[in-house]
């Protein structure tokens, strides 16, 4: 099958999981046999070559105003791009990721006469909510997408819901397929960074991995903070990712005095991320909305457990008391609570850490997902 992706972020280039998701996704299927092409944003016009996958990245307009200008403008640019490809390639089907690449994906339907699968990642109901004509622009493209897409991929159970009900979906063309790990990444065997360069050897680390912005729970786990550290005064928190909340939660720290127990590190690549996973003792994923909670199956193939608010595709990456422990979204006492359990007892944390990769290693590995994708592609082109 020759499989035609369309993303606007794809790495190096990326701002959350869409690209990696992208990425892995595209690898498992050309270990399948497909011939997969990307049409992605880059910084000059670019066709090469990665482990069998072909990606042309494209340049997008420089004084675009906004996104939805920005992304709109790419998919133009991407449609005259798919005209240039089909001739050579002949692809059986198109594959959009999220509401940037609606254009895209249903304009690259109609000009080429092939199927459109349309992935969903999140909604901007759930991000932010619908406040403006800005933000009812996005959640009308999503809408759209879901609308002209043939198929609609959706990464969690409780988010498919949320996608039926919000846009009124057949059943028969929604589709709940998860997001994966790449587990050989956890295991290398040189990391690019020490415990030392983050922690003390005497103190535990308490990690945390997101952007920062509110709905990712920051705030809540800052004022969990002391109440852990009178607990467990050995402890220190490190926080990897950058976002426009990183200045205020950098102050939010310092006023609560508990500043040289915080360790901001920005933005981190892809290995120093996979080394913070495995030097953590456990990691916190305190969001307020959550599609998936990949963060939660990075953690499980570290062998490290996860404490997550008990919402969205948490609730299916974290099985309580297992792989890691729930807490009530939104509340500092339950997150508190919920670490200091962990904490008091290391061999109850690190039986937690081993189920979690066992969990991860039946359940969510990129050539099972890859399979149920194709599955979709088939339903899109009738084939099944």
């Amino acid at each position: 099958m020759r499989i035609l992706m369309t993303t606007w972020e794809y790495p190096p280039v990326k701002v959350g999981g869409i690209g990696s998701h992208v990425h892995d996704l595209s690898k498992a299927l050309v270990r399948m046999g497909h011939d997969v092409h990307i049409l992605t944003y880059g910084n000059t016009n670019k066709e090469n070559y990665d482990m069998g996958i072909t990606i042309h990245r494209l340049k997008a307009v420089e004084n675009a105003t906004d996104t939805i200008t920005w992304s709109v403008a790419l998919s133009h640019k991407m449609e005259k791009e798919a005209i240039r490809l089909h001739k050579l390639h002949k692809f059986d089907v198109v594959h959009a990721h999220d509401w940037m690449m609606v254009p895209a994906g249903s304009g690259i339907k109609k000009l080429l006469n092939i199927p459109f699968v349309f992935t969903i990642h999140s909604t901007e109901h759930g991000r932010s909510g619908i406040h403006d004509a800005y933000t009812k622009m996005i959640n009308d493209l999503e809408w759209y997408g879901t609308y002209e897409a043939h198929q609609v991929i959706t990464v969690g159970k409780d988010f498919s819901k949320e996608v039926k009900a919000l846009f009124r979906v057949p059943d028969e063309k929604l589709h709940y397929i998860p997001n994966g790990v790449d587990i050989k990444k956890f295991d290398m065997p040189k990391l690019p960074a020490e415990r030392s360069d983050y922690v003390a050897d005497w103190e535990k680390m308490i990690f945390f991995c997101g952007r920062m912005t509110y709905v990712k729970g920051v705030d809540h786990l800052i004022e969990a903070m002391p109440s852990i550290l009178k607990e467990h005064p050995d402890s220190k928190f490190v926080l990897a990712g950058k976002g426009p909340d990183l200045p205020r939660y950098i102050q939010k720290v310092k006023s609560l005095g508990i500043a040289e127990k915080t360790y901001f590190t920005g933005y981190v690549d892809d290995d120093t991320l996979i080394a913070l996973y495995r030097m953590a003792d456990l990691t916190v994923a305190p969001s307020l909305y959550e599609p998936f909670g990949i963060v939660a199956l990075e953690s499980a193939a570290a062998k490290k457990p996860t404490i997550g608010s008990y919402i969205g595709g948490l609730k299916e990456t974290i099985v309580n008391e297992y792989t890691g422990l729930h807490t009530w979204a939104g509340n500092p006492n339950s997150i508190a609570d919920q670490v200091s359990r962990v904490l008091w007892d290391d061999s109850w944390r690190k039986w937690l850490g081993t189920n979690g990769r066992k969990h991860v290693e039946a359940n969510f590995r990129w050539d099972r997902i890859a399979h149920w994708t194709t599955g979709v592609y088939g339903k899109a082109l009738g084939i099944w």
